[in-house]
């Protein structure tokens, strides 16, 4: 096995820039650990909607000192409203004030692109995150790992993180906002194997649109959804209501961009291989990165983004990632760990993780379900059951609940403003 022993500082070599990777790297900047973070494109590309922000999320932004930059991007979002098919209205409520209430964060929701840039531009040294860099191979090493780039060039380090960013598929994009959804609103139009999600804001509303497909698909299938795909989708929904006077086709044609994703759910039983460790939504990208053929890359989790729990559990898993890299280092006599202590770093990080994202991925797989009436018992909960026997409030209620248990960075000195 190849061996390099120059390097004598502990490294981490994150790959990709996306939520995860950027919230990363401001993380290991403030547990001083050396690092570098590798994403093959330009930093925020014009891909995606947007994201969700709850309070979980907003506390790490907090401790890393981004919250105020996210909230600059945004207002708070207030009501949450559902339609049925036809787009008569079937519920409105001010939600996200009963969870603000009873988590100290109001709901933000910002272009993707926008938080990206937002969370790039915070961080103390930019230099740190290399772009236009494409991964040819990683070696693991006697003493590290390197990554091998398409320019030839390399990487060196300890070990590398996986942050890269299906039963469903999804529409996906941003239009200017129009009349009748709001201008701080959440709404869902129920229908039967599809449904809608719109996120508006003063100037934009990102929207969503949820199929079931025929079949349930296998995580080695890739899916590639062209410019093409995306219009059929589109014109197959583009005549359905999505409030009292507005149909999909309207908001499709005005639009700013638009494609159509896969959208993966599932946990996988490993989250690591030797110096190998993934988080967030790495699942679905398992393409992106080849190892050396020896090594098995078993990815993460990713929940679908019905309710905006995606973005902020990939951020918990980088924290407590965070948490014990910095541990690692500090109970390391020499500069560098040894595999050992590496394999039970990963393999607490994954411990730690594993119970708390089962539930979030039941929650929003549920809440998926209930919105396409996948079934006659969902269409009954999602129709008659949650408006009129449970209630926002309560939904409020064991929402807060989930969002109190999330992690913090254990090492940095912090005062919640709230």
């Amino acid at each position: 096995m190849a061996v390099f022993g120059s390097r004598k500082e502990f490294k981490v070599i994150v790959i990709g820039a996306g939520v995860t990777g950027l919230t990363l790297s401001h993380a290991l900047t403030k547990a001083k650990i050396e690092h570098v973070v590798l994403e093959r494109e330009d930093v925020a590309p014009a891909h995606g909607s947007s994201i969700g922000i709850h309070a979980n999320g907003s506390r790490i932004l907090e401790q890393l000192g981004c919250l105020r930059a996210v909230e600059k991007l945004c207002i708070p979002m207030k009501q949450f409203v559902t339609r049925l098919p036809s787009g008569r209205l079937l519920n409105r409520s001010d939600f996200f004030d009963f969870i603000a209430e009873r988590n100290g964060y109001p709901f933000l929701n910002v272009e993707r692109r926008a938080f990206l840039q937002a969370m790039f531009e915070s961080l103390a040294e930019k230099n740190l995150v290399k772009t236009k860099r494409r991964i040819t191979d990683i070696v693991e090493c006697e003493d590290g790992i390197k990554v091998i780039l398409s320019d030839g060039t390399e990487e060196h380090g300890h070990i590398v993180v996986g942050s890269l960013q299906t039963s469903y598929c999804c529409l996906l994009g941003i239009a200017p906002t129009p009349t009748g959804l709001g201008i701080r609103d959440m709404t869902c139009v129920h229908d039967h194997g599809f449904s809608f999600l719109f996120l508006s804001q003063p100037n934009q509303t990102y929207f969503f649109v949820f199929f079931k497909l025929p079949k349930q698909a296998k995580r080695s299938v890739n899916c590639r959804w062209t410019s093409e795909d995306a219009d059929k989708a589109a014109d197959s929904v583009a005549s359905h209501p999505i409030s009292d006077s507005l149909e999909f086709g309207e908001l499709w044609r005005t639009r700013i961009r638009g494609q159509l994703v896969s959208v993966e759910e599932g946990i996988f039983k490993h989250w690591h291989f030797g110096r190998l460790v993934l988080t967030g939504d790495a699942a679905h990208k398992v393409d992106q990165v080849s190892g050396p053929a020896t090594t098995e890359l078993i990815y993460a989790t990713q929940v679908s983004p019905n309710f905006a729990l995606g973005g902020n559990t990939g951020m918990e898993s980088v924290v407590v990632l965070a948490n014990e890299l910095y541990r690692l280092k500090a109970v390391t006599s020499s500069a560098t760990p040894t595999k050992e202590a590496i394999r039970t770093t990963f393999q607490r990080y994954q411990e730690l993780r594993m119970l708390r994202v089962q539930r979030v991925r039941f929650l929003s797989g549920l809440i998926t379900r209930l919105q396409a009436f996948d079934g006659i018992i969902m269409r009954c909960m999602a129709q008659w059951i949650v408006p009129t026997l449970i209630g926002d409030k309560r939904i409020a209620d064991q929402l807060g609940c989930l969002l109190k248990g999330s992690p913090k960075l254990d090492f940095i000195e912090w005062d919640s403003r709230r």
